[in-house]
């Protein structure tokens, strides 16, 4: 009968086992344990230093010993049990077959930790290296640490702690002589907070007297301190000299002495270079003393002390830096005395935080220039918090601003560093000599790494912390590396890799880094204070790669590769990438940075994966709502990378086309739409085309964007919004200038407080802002201000095209209201005079700027002005109701490229324009009105061959030029374009310049063979049409070469022996400027203009979620007389997404099972007494005894008692013989 019960189960069981495995990989029935010594070969647990080889299924359900390595062989299989919270200490986990930690819908709710140990050059695994965790070809990784929101953003600002809501003492406001000395500073307090004397001694002094000296200093002063007083101490930069032989014991000593320590046994004994201490105490009273010492292990360390005491939180705290270091506000020392209430806050948050728990680590980046603003709290117990807040301990320096502002979303992020499950590199305290960059680095930067290799099976990372990971001593080792494993999204992988929901921080060497590999998905990680560039595409040959909603904050300088000394958040090699919702919320450089080699580098060169030059003409597959913010660039499309060294080389002749492998392919749009930039020193430089940034949000910068462009490639800026100031002001800061040294009572993009602020500068290529509104441009007495510009000091003249349309400004025109359009000259800091900046210009294509349609903004230079222009004193320009044009050069002939030409305007002589030889780039600016025309002549020598170029034309506006040639010579002319004229042959010669002027079909010229004038009349047959915003028509620009065959090429300036008049004047439509209009404003910009609210994103629909159908009931956990039975359904049919909501309801449910009763065999009872003898013959007889079938009594279908209930023996009568 039982076996037909369980025979009637087993379809269930088998149901039942398979659910529970998928859900939960820690159910698996085929796992042996790794604590039973059974599972084990010699039936022996892995003892220290062991290499472990795994070859079946292994629950991992306790901490072993550390070991050598950890090989998860072929078909082998090794799951992280949730019973407990586990540690993995190993040199590397080498996996061939499966590491299981939780899954997708069965989330590790437990701790686990693997720390991964050993130094450089202690051995070598094929493929990884040291000091990994590695997927091999076939292996499989599966981390799925518990469901937490990665980041927010800031509801309402975070104010720094002043004295308005609850700072008492700040050291920052109090400077003693040396505050900014290396060593350790003490500060003594009263008991109410007062401060009782402070002083800063070099320990690591100049001369060993000088640091002897602080040694007594030191132990005087601290001995002096009467008992009661509160002491603070903490090290700022450094106390141990690399140089000097200084004893410090002393010091020691009288610190334990104050403190209360036992001698010998204070954290203070243990310092070395550049580590960061701190200690409070109450002198007299052990029991109030708090010292910690943090060993240098990353960039900079923090040493944090406090004490509650008398309603005061007193807080030390020392940040030191390594060597690497360049400012000074990154290794100080920071007393603090706060209210005691002061000393946590609620930090409103615009998404459900519900998930963040007590003890997690929070960052809040930084919402200003610096990106050294960011601060790191821990979440403390709140009783009363919406699932929107959590209560922090935090003793804010900076404020963290949330604000959105005309549509410019400039609120903090607040991202989560802890996870429950760690991989973390254990390191030295020092910098090993076999790191072999121990000049560089003063810490050790041989961390582990993660890496998966071509082949691997699954790979899916979600909801773990990475910490002390990469390596600055090798390439090819970083936190999270696919290396070579080409495409990851093709059909054999039905559930594509992906890196999501991840803490990435301290490393030493990126954040992620896509090589070799197609179609990986990077989403909703948290990248914090790496070395190198975080988010990382290696060679340029990786495609498909997707970053959505990744945050990555303090990117500092590495020196892996060259371009680490430009480090960047977001290294973009190759256009064929996906980039949304994310954030650069700091970097020692860029926040994005777009830029392709020719040919993929070093590995991927000859992989095929893209031609040469394939990258430079393949359009960005997508750009939308990122933000990036506290960088010194924030967005930057531009240069190269050399295919040899992979050095950053300049201009990126960014030209996408339909199709990047034919060169006729048209060309293609290239779309970045809904980028935020805000307080970066630069938002957004952009070289390219044809390239439109629309729904832009700029804000906060020195100069918000340069519109680079490219020769005839067209950029523009539409439905956009551009703010120069904003409430987000940050801190007060000190700032250089005219005036010297000051604090200003807001940050500063660069330190210099007399740099002008700039919306939009035009450059280099054509160049339009369209549909875009302006806010915030005052010039004030420190510095100026425009809304539209140029690039300053520039040798490069701006395209006579680039223009405006439809443009709204936030402010009524004027010196006290706002600039809508600033450029200064070389007697105004941050500008200059080189020929760019004196021939800068754009058009203002229907008015909205200059109220004169059609008009030129441009410098108050002779050259460039006529008596109908009208200069604006508040912008230091002038309006021209004139279009002009360039005249491009090109010297053809060999050794003469250092030949410089100058130009007058027939109509000024007096002032011709003088071009710089070390600034010249081959452009002259003319007047296009069919009233002017020129002549160019050559200062010391001509070339013997050149060609000139005209862009901007116009077939209303021929205009006649002139050059000078030597007298008498012998010359050939050649053109293609608007005719094919190759040769003087295919020329008409004409007698006077007036046939010139009258000229309408071209092909002519006038050689003054006296003067050494030649004439020639440029015009093109092309309509410039409203929609035409290229250089030149269909691409094709009036051209002329000049070939000198005969005559002295130094008698090549005409001016003194030919001065032509103007040709006949045309008739002109008067303009005028309407002073009234430039008072027009608005209030707001459209609704649609700018990025809008960046979270939540727009482009994720937030989706709850829903349970998925219940599992058949499991196996009853009793056979009969009442047992349970369980089954589960998964939060996956959808899972929440997107701060969608959990699912509502249980996710297992237990019934009652085989109520009946369980049948029970009987049982016999005791044997009984034997009775007498019995049928005795001739003395011999028998005796019996019996027994009942009663303990117990068959019940409920039991088998009745087996064996014999009566038992028989021999006997003889007693007394018988």
């Amino acid at each position: 009968m039982a076996d037909a019960i369980r025979q009637m189960f087993r379809p269930v069981i088998i149901l039942y086992f398979v659910t529970s495995v998928i859900a939960c990989p820690h159910n698996d029935v085929t796992l042996s344990r790794w604590s039973d010594s059974n599972t084990w070969p010699d039936n022996k647990l892995p003892e220290a230093g062991t290499n472990v080889s795994i070859t079946g299924n292994v629950l991992l359900d306790m901490s072993p010993p550390p070991l050598f390595g950890v090989t998860v062989e072929t078909n082998g299989k090794l799951v992280w049990s949730p019973e407990g919270d586990f540690t993995m200490i190993a040199n590397f986990i080498h996996l061939k077959g499966e590491l299981h930690i939780g899954s997708e819908t069965c989330p590790f709710e437990a701790n686990a930790r693997i720390s991964l140990t050993g130094d450089r050059q202690e051995y070598s695994v094929p493929k990884f290296g040291q000091k990994f965790v590695g997927v091999d070809d076939g292996g499989t990784l599966e981390i799925h640490g518990k469901k937490k929101l990665a980041w927010t953003k800031l509801a309402q600002t975070v104010p720094r702690l002043e004295k308005t809501n609850g700072l008492i003492f700040s050291s920052t406001e109090d400077r003693p002589m040396g505050y900014h000395s290396e060593g350790l500073a003490i500060y003594t307090f009263n008991d109410d907070g007062g401060l009782y004397k402070h002083k800063v001694y070099s320990t690591s002094g100049v001369t060993a007297d000088e640091a002897a000296g602080a040694v007594n200093g030191i132990v005087s002063h601290l001995s002096g301190i009467p008992d009661g007083k509160l002491v603070m101490m903490a090290v700022q930069y450094t106390m141990v000299s690399d140089q000097l032989q200084v004893d410090l014991s002393p010091v020691f000593a009288a610190i334990e002495t104050i403190a209360g320590i036992p001698q010998g046994q204070g954290q203070i004994r243990r310092i070395t270079r550049f580590d960061a201490y701190s200690l409070v105490a109450v002198k007299g009273d052990p029991t109030k003393t708090m010292e910690t010492l943090t060993p240098v292990h990353h960039y900079h360390q923090i040493a944090e002390s406090s004490l509650e005491i008398n309603g005061l939180k007193m807080v030390a705290i020392s940040k030191t830096t390594s060597k690497q270091v360049k400012t000074w506000e990154n290794h100080r020392f920071d007393f603090r005395i706060v209210g005691k209430d002061a000393s946590v806050l609620v930090l409103d948050l615009v998404d459900d935080v519900s998930s963040w728990k007590e003890g997690d680590r929070l960052l809040l980046t930084s919402t200003d220039y610096s990106m050294e603003k960011a601060e790191v709290a821990t979440i403390v117990r709140c009783t009363d918090c919406s699932s929107k807040q959590v209560k922090v301990a935090l003793l804010p320096k900076f404020m963290h601003y949330s604000g959105v502002e005309n549509n410019v979303d400039m609120r903090g992020e607040v991202a989560l560093l802890s996870r429950n499950i760690v991989i973390e590199g254990v390191m030295n305290a020092f910098c090993p000599t076999v790191n072999e960059n121990c000049n560089d680095y003063d810490f050790d930067t041989f961390g582990g790494h993660v890496k998966a290799v071509k082949g691997f099976k699954n790979v899916h990372i979600e909801g773990a912390e990475f910490y002390h990971l990469g390596k600055q001593t090798d390439l090819g080792h970083y936190p999270i590396h696919f290396h070579m494993c080409e495409d990851v999204d093709g059909p054999e992988y039905p559930n594509p890799p992906y890196i999501r929901d991840n803490s990435i921080h301290h490393t030493f060497a990126r954040c992620v880094t896509v090589h070799g590999t197609h179609g990986l998905t990077v989403m909703d990680n948290v990248g914090y204070e790496s070395l190198g560039h975080c988010y990382f595409l290696e060679d340029g040959g990786e495609k498909r790669t997707v970053f959505d909603g990744n945050l990555g904050a303090s990117t500092r300088y590495g020196k892996l590769i060259p371009s680490d000394a430009e480090p960047t958040t977001f290294w973009i090699t190759n256009p064929n990438t996906i980039l949304r919702n994310n954030v650069a919320a700091g970097s020692e450089r860029k926040g994005y940075w777009f830029i392709y080699p020719d040919i993929p580098l070093a590995g991927s060169a000859t992989k095929g994966y893209m031609q040469r030059e394939e990258a430079r003409h393949t359009a960005i597959t997508e750009f939308t709502n990122n933000v990036a913010h506290s960088n010194k660039n924030g967005f930057f499309l531009d240069n190269r990378l050399d295919e040899n060294t992979g050095a950053i080389i300049s201009n990126n002749f960014y030209h996408p086309r339909e199709n990047p492998l034919d060169e006729n392919s048209a060309n293609k749009h290239v779309i970045i739409d809904r980028l935020t930039a805000y307080q970066n020193a630069r938002n957004a430089w952009v070289r390219g085309g044809w390239i439109t940034l629309t729904r832009a949000s700029l804000a906060g910068s020195q100069t918000s964007l340069i519109l680079v462009g490219s020769w005839n490639l067209k950029q523009f800026l539409s439905k956009s919004v551009v703010l120069g100031e904003t409430d987000n002001i940050g801190d007060p800061d000190w700032g250089t200038g005219v005036d010297g040294w000051k604090m200003l009572p807001h940050s500063l993009p660069q330190k210099n407080y007399n740099l002008p602020i700039q919306g939009v500068a035009y450059y280099d290529g054509p160049s339009y802002v369209f549909d875009t509104f302006f806010g915030n441009f005052t010039t004030n007495q420190n510095r100026k201000a425009g809304a539209l510009g140029f690039k300053r000091n520039n040798k490069f003249s701006t395209p006579s095209i680039s223009g405006t349309k439809n443009i709204k400004f936030g402010f009524s025109d004027g010196i006290l209201t706002g600039n809508r359009v600033y450029d200064g000259n070389s007697s105004i800091t941050g500008f200059a005079d080189f020929d760019g900046d004196i021939a800068a210009k754009f058009v203002d294509l229907d008015g909205t700027v200059t109220t004169i349609a059609e008009s030129s903004v441009v410098r108050s230079d002779p050259y460039m002005i006529t008596s109908q222009c009208t200069f604006r004193d508040s912008w230091n320009l002038v309006i021209c109701p004139h279009r002009y044009i360039e005249m491009n050069f090109f010297v053809m002939s060999a050794g003469d490229s250092h030949l410089k030409p100058y130009a007058s305007r027939d109509d000024v002589p007096e002032s011709p324009r003088h071009l710089t030889p070390s600034d010249f780039v081959g452009r002259l600016s003319m007047i296009a009105d069919g009233k002017h025309s020129y002549s160019v002549h050559w200062a010391d020598k001509s070339p013997s061959e050149y060609q000139i170029m005209m862009s901007g034309m116009d077939k209303r506006f021929p205009i006649r030029i002139g050059f000078c040639l030597p007298r008498n010579a012998k010359f050939n002319l050649f053109t293609w374009y608007p005719t094919v004229s190759w040769g003087i042959a295919f020329w008409t010669e004409v007698n006077s310049i007036q046939e010139i002027d009258d000229d309408t079909v071209g092909g002519k010229y006038y050689f003054n063979s006296n003067t050494g004038m030649l004439y020639v009349k440029m015009m093109t047959p092309e309509d410039r049409a409203g929609t035409d915003y290229y250089d030149c028509q269909g691409k094709n620009c009036p051209n002329i070469r000049i070939r000198i065959t005969e005559g002295d090429l130094t008698d090549a300036d005409c001016s003194q022996r030919d001065t032509p008049t103007p040709p006949a004047q045309m008739p002109v439509m008067e303009k005028s400027l309407n002073q009234n209009s430039l008072s027009t404003y608005y209030s707001a910009p459209d609704q649609d203009w700018g990025a809008g609210l960046t979270v939540p994103f727009a482009t994720r629909q937030v989706v709850d979620g829903q349970y998925s159908n219940w599992t058949e009931w499991g196996e009853c956990s009793a056979l009969c007389g009442g047992g349970q039975s369980v089954r589960i359904r998964a939060c996956d049919n959808p899972s929440p997404k997107h701060g969608g909501k959990d699912c509502v309801g249980p996710s297992q449910e237990t019934k009652s099972c085989n109520a009946q009763h369980c049948p029970i065999n009987g049982g016999f009872g005791q044997w009984s007494s034997w009775s007498l003898c019995k049928g005795i013959i001739s003395c011999k007889g028998y005796q019996e005894r019996s027994r009942d079938c009663n303990s117990p009594v068959p019940e409920f279908g039991g088998e009745y008692c087996e064996g014999y209930s009566k038992e028989i023996q021999r006997c003889t009568q007693i007394g018988c013989e």
